[in-house]
C-alpha cells in the first residue's frame, strides 16, 4: 500500500496563503479602527498574523516541495542588512544630537523619544544576540 504524503503545496500557493492571510488581518485591523471597533480589529489582526506566521514557518517543514530557496534567503539577508544599516545610520546621526540639544535646553526628550531610544537599543541588542547565535551555529 502506497501513500502519497505530498501536500500539493506550490511556491505560488504558499506565498498567496501567507500574504493573503496577512492582508486580511491588516484590513481587519484597519476596518476595526475606522468602524470604532478597535478591540475586534486588534483580535482579527493578531489572529491573522499568527496564522500567517504559522503558515510561513510550518509549511516549509511539512511540505516536500521546496518553498524557499537560496534566492529567498539572499533576499532576506539583503533586506535585513539594509534595515539594520539604515536604522543604525539614522540612530547614530540623530540620537546624540538630540541628547546634546536636550542638555542645552533647546529640545526636550519626552517619553515618546525615550521610548524610541529604548526600542532601538533593544533592537540592536537583540540583533547582536541573534548574530552571535548564528555565528556559533555555523
Amino acid at each position: 500500500m502506497t501513500t502519497n504524503s505530498n501536500t500539493g503545496l506550490t511556491r505560488r500557493t504558499y506565498r498567496r496563503a501567507v500574504y493573503g492571510v496577512a492582508a486580511v488581518a491588516t484590513l481587519g485591523f484597519l476596518a476595526g479602527f475606522v468602524l470604532d471597533h478597535q478591540f475586534a480589529g486588534a483580535i482579527v489582526y493578531l489572529l491573522g498574523v499568527w496564522i500567517a506566521g504559522g503558515i510561513a514557518v510550518l509549511a516549509p517543514m511539512w511540505s516536500e516541495t521546496t518553498l524557499q530557496d537560496e534566492r529567498d534567503y539572499d533576499l532576506h539577508n539583503r533586506a535585513s542588512g539594509m534595515l539594520v544599516g539604515v536604522t543604525m545610520v539614522l540612530g547614530l546621526s540623530v540620537l546624540p544630537v538630540l541628547y546634546v540639544l536636550d542638555v542645552g535646553s533647546y529640545f526636550e526628550i519626552t517619553g515618546e523619544v525615550s521610548g524610541v531610544v529604548v526600542t532601538l537599543s533593544a533592537l540592536f541588542l537583540l540583533y547582536g544576540v541573534c548574530l552571535g547565535i548564528a555565528k556559533r551555529r555555523t
